[in-house]
C-alpha cells in the first residue's frame, strides 16, 4: 500500500507530466534566486514572473530555435533553491559547481524518450547517478541511509524468483523525489508547482543548434 508521502509525490508526478513531460529539477543552496540563474547562464534582465505551464510554452519556442529549452524557472524551497528547466538539463551539467561547499541534486524526467536520471553531488564533485532500470553509477554509499526502502536501481531477482521487474516509471519518479526530500529536507508539493516563480531566459550556449536565420532568441 502506498504511503502518504508516496501519494503526495504521485500528485507531483502527475502535475509535472501534464505540464512538463521533459524537465529537469535541481536543488542547490545559494544566496538568492538570481545567483543560481546567473550560474546557469540566465540573463537577469529577462526575469519575469511565470507559471510553470507558461514557461513550458515559451521553452517549446526556444527548442525549435536553439535545440534547447533555454528557460529557467527558479524559486525558493527554503532553505534551498529549486530550478526547473523545461526541455533542458543545465542543472545536471553544472552540479559539481552548484554543490561547492555543500550538496546538490538534479533529476531528469524525460517522458518523451523514457529517460529518467538522478544525479547527486557534494563538495564540488558528482558522486553518483541513478538511472531507471540500471545499476547506479559512481559511489552511492554516502546515500545508503536515505536510499532505504526506495526502488531506484536494478537489482538481482530474489532467490527463487523467475524474473525481476523494474519499478514503473511513475514509481521510480516518486522514489526519486522522496530521495531528493531526504537529502534536502525540503518537500516539493503540487501547490508549490502551481505558483508563479521567477523565469529567466538563458543566453547563447555553445551547444545551441543555430536557427536558419542565424539568430538566437531573444
Amino acid at each position: 500500500m502506498s504511503t502518504d508521502l508516496e501519494n503526495l509525490y504521485l500528485r507531483v508526478v502527475a502535475d509535472l507530466a501534464a505540464s512538463l513531460p521533459d524537465v529537469s529539477l535541481t536543488w542547490c543552496r545559494a544566496a538568492g534566486v538570481e545567483d543560481v540563474a546567473i550560474a546557469l547562464g540566465g540573463l537577469p534582465p529577462s526575469a519575469v514572473r511565470r507559471s510553470l505551464r507558461e514557461a513550458s510554452e515559451e521553452a517549446g519556442q526556444h527548442v525549435q530555435e536553439s535545440g534547447h529549452g533555454k528557460t529557467l524557472v527558479v524559486g525558493e524551497l527554503a532553505p534551498w533553491i529549486l530550478v526547473l528547466e523545461p526541455d533542458d538539463w543545465n542543472g545536471a551539467e553544472a552540479l559539481p559547481r552548484l554543490s561547492s561547499g555543500g550538496e546538490a541534486v538534479s533529476l531528469w524526467f524525460g517522458d518523451t524518450m523514457r529517460h529518467y536520471n538522478l544525479h547527486y553531488a557534494k563538495d564540488g564533485r558528482e558522486l553518483c547517478r541513478f538511472a531507471w532500470g540500471a545499476e547506479p553509477d559512481g559511489a552511492p554509499s554516502p546515500l545508503a541511509g536515505q536510499l532505504r526502502g526506495l526502488s531506484l536501481s536494478a537489482e538481482p531477482p530474489p532467490m527463487g524468483a523467475q524474473e525481476w521487474r523494474p519499478p514503473s516509471f511513475d514509481e521510480w519518479k516518486v522514489h526519486a523525489l522522496i530521495l531528493a526530500e531526504r537529502i534536502t529536507g525540503a518537500r516539493l508539493t503540487a501547490e508549490w508547482l502551481s505558483r508563479e516563480h521567477t523565469r529567466f531566459v538563458q543566453g547563447p550556449h555553445a551547444r545551441d543548434v543555430p536557427p536558419d536565420d542565424g539568430e538566437l532568441w531573444p
